[in-house]
């Protein structure tokens, strides 16, 4: 057996190194060999360069030959590198050769080691080397960046370490640098891709940088027809990398009074400012006209009924309701301002009455009513599939019952709160929020604000000297300064100086700022006893907005609606094998979640069961979910970013979209008008064809 001459442990009489893994020392050189007291000593230490060199007690070395265990013993190391200065590009590969040379006189084992800003993407093959005395190894140090935003392109420096694990105080250091290439990369998304209505919608183009350099990118958006109007129609922004950028777009067509719906594709063009082929993405904006085409005739018969009607009828009782059953919605708001009522219009969905009838009223026809009373007319707005959004009631003006009465009828839910209001009588709503006339899902708050009535005064004393407002014995009476728009401070500090003292109650309100006051109670320039307390109403913004529950909606729908309730928001994708492909999972925040306005909500969506291994989704367009190989997915990418050069300019046979000779539409998914080669149309109704079998069950 051999025993370590540094921690005494057993090995056999072959082994070259010891077994102990934390000691590892060479066995050359056996330990009875150093028998000599001074081997008990520290041994002297002396540092040249970046060497660390020692001696071990024992007879003077032998002038050539092995050391011998007589011999003085030293220890050192020397690393180089070549080369040392490294270019790469992110998703390539660079090498340098790395060699340790042993200056010392015992066989050493040296771990290698890189540190600087690259160093999770570098390898040493091999990480540990054993080397004889005056003796060189080689190594090979290979810098992998991946292509990822994340790796920044430059010069970065490093530095190679050797340490040897016989001595960790024999190490050596080598510096090199690495020059990182840049490369860019954008993707991009229009959100939603269709939207419908009489108004603009609201699509989003979110832009993300890719790449791991800053890229300039430009939106252009256009429609062949220009039918459209784009606001803005263009805009230019600046991505660091892996950055993204959303740039809201209003998307809308001319308004038609009569009509059919309008289907208008338009292009969103995504160009970089690198020179790299736009990405071209697709919408659609159906335009609906403020009536369909059947209104002008039916509304002329039933205005012709109902003047027949009501020259034929009697003249209804005072102070009882007319009957308006029937009517169209203008003709019944005219009969009931004619008998002295109020009408409040209440929509209502029905699939068996046309749109814009009145379907009933509360109260109903003949119900002795003073005259002056608001009275409900329900209005048809037809059959409606999925979530419907309602007109808000007009309802300023009413008395808080009758408002929230007309409210509740409309499916909403009414939340009063008191604003003091001198030129409106007591419990009168004076605004809502959201205000008359805008669409809203049902279940959706409405926020009343009701007037509390001019603020008490107090009456003047009199006494038998006047002229100071201390008058025979009476309290001073002081103005109540104006403070309405002011912060809290600004407040606070105008009504000390009057002599008063504030008392602060915060509320929501929809038009006065965060912070800022409302009203005060008593009013402004009224008077006060000096002293007295005033009290303050500042506003705490906007009332926060539930977050409409979409979940289990199709896209498009889910985000209108979360659009309609004044929300901004954020698609994401993953596979779901239980949830259809576009089908909303989850929304974060999670649904009837308060937030406050303008909050971005993320939409999860579901696409579908996700690829088996070896394929992956084609995304002709953003929701294009099947499954086709990794080669029909890059050619898919291609052939969308080249598709707007593949576009006859003068040839309309089949439409402005017509391809230029050679080539066809691609008709991946419905209305698919890329233009691409017959090959690959036949794939792609190939890759439809077979989808069902590709995907995980």
């Amino acid at each position: 057996m051999r025993e370590c001459s540094n921690c005494g442990q057993p090995n056999s009489e072959n082994a070259e190194f010891c077994v102990n893994p934390q000691c590892r020392a060479y066995l050359g050189w056996a330990t009875t060999a150093f028998s000599d007291p001074a081997a008990n000593k520290p041994p002297n230490r002396t540092r040249v360069g970046t060497q660390t060199a020692g001696v071990l007690p024992g007879p003077p070395a032998q002038p050539s030959g092995p050391a011998t265990p007589s011999s003085p013993q030293r220890f050192g190391v020397r690393v180089t590198m070549e080369p040392t200065e490294l270019s790469v590009d992110p998703g390539a590969a660079v090498v340098s050769t790395v060699t340790v040379h042993n200056t010392g006189t015992r066989v050493e084992e040296f771990e290698l080691g890189v540190a600087g800003p690259l160093r999770p993407f570098a390898h040493l093959e091999p990480a540990v080397l054993s080397v004889y005395p005056d003796a060189k190894v080689t190594a090979v140090l290979r810098f992998a960046p991946p292509r990822d935003a994340g790796v920044e392109a430059g010069r970065a420096p490093f530095v190679l370490g050797a340490r040897s694990r016989v001595n960790a105080r024999v190490e050596d250091k080598a510096s090199g640098t690495v020059s990182v290439g840049s490369f860019t990369e954008l993707k991009a998304a229009l959100q939603p891709e269709t939207s419908r209505g009489r108004k603009p919608a609201r699509h989003t183009v979110v832009t993300t940088n890719l790449g791991n350099v800053p890229l300039g990118v430009q939106v252009v958006l256009a429609d062949r027809a220009g039918a459209l109007t784009f606001q803005p129609p263009q805009s230019i922004a600046t991505l660091p990398p892996g950055a993204s950028a959303e740039t809201p777009v209003l998307v809308g067509g001319s308004r038609k009074w009569f009509g059919r719906t309008e289907s208008h594709a338009f292009t969103a063009q995504v160009s970089p400012a690198d020179g790299a082929p736009p990405i071209g993405l697709n919408g659609v904006r159906n335009q609906v006209p403020i009536f369909p085409w059947w209104v002008p005739t039916a509304a002329a018969v039933l205005i012709a009924l109902t003047f027949a009607l009501i020259a034929i009828l009697p003249e209804p009782p005072k102070d009882t309701v007319p009957g308006t059953t029937g009517m169209i919605q203008l003709a019944a708001e005219q009969t009931l301002q004619n008998a002295g009522y109020r009408p409040v219009i209440v929509q209502r969905t029905d699939p068996s009455v046309p749109l814009g009838q009145v379907i009933e009223s509360k109260p109903v026809a003949g119900y002795e009513l003073p005259h002056g009373e608001p009275v409900q007319l329900f209005v048809s707005i037809g059959p409606c599939d999925g979530g419907c959004l309602i007109e808000v009631p007009n309802v300023e003006g009413l008395k808080l019952a009758d408002a929230e009465a007309a409210l509740k009828a409309a499916q909403f839910e009414p939340r009063p709160y008191d604003v003091m209001n001198p030129a409106i009588a007591k419990g009168v709503v004076i605004s809502s929020n959201p205000a008359a006339g805008q669409k809203k899902e049902s279940g959706t708050e409405v926020a009343l604000a009701v007037s509390t009535g001019p603020a008490p005064t107090t009456a003047p004393t009199t006494g038998g000297k006047g002229g100071t407002g201390d008058t025979g014995g009476g309290k001073e009476q002081v103005e109540v300064p104006d403070v309405v728009g002011k912060s809290k401070a600004e407040a606070t500090e105008k009504i000390q100086a009057a002599g008063l003292t504030a008392e602060f109650a915060e509320q929501s309100n929809a038009t006065v700022a965060s912070g800022k006051v409302i009203a005060t109670d008593p009013a402004a320039k009224s008077k006060a006893d000096k002293g007295s307390s005033v009290k303050v109403s500042v506003s705490t913004g906007p009332p926060p907005i539930p977050v409409p529950d979409v979940t289990k909606k199709p896209q498009a729908d889910a985000l209108s609606t979360l659009t309609a309730a004044g929300l901004k928001t954020k698609v994401i994708e993953q596979p779901d094998a239980k949830i259809s492909d576009g089908t909303v999972i989850s929304t974060d925040p999670a649904a009837k979640t308060e937030v406050a306005k303008d909050t971005v909500i993320t939409v999860t969506v579901s696409q579908g069961p996700a690829c088996k291994t070896g394929f992956v989704f084609r995304l002709a367009t953003p929701g294009d979910h099947v499954c086709v190989t990794q080669t029909i997915a890059d050619r898919t990418k291609t052939e969308n970013s080249r598709a707007p050069s593949r576009v006859s300019s003068t040839d309309h046979t089949y439409g402005p979209d017509t391809c230029i000779s050679g080539y066809v539409w691609r008709e991946a998914v419905k209305d698919d008008h890329v233009c691409v080669l017959p090959q690959s149309r036949n794939d792609a109704a190939t890759d439809n064809t077979a989808d069902k079998d590709r995907h995980v069950k």
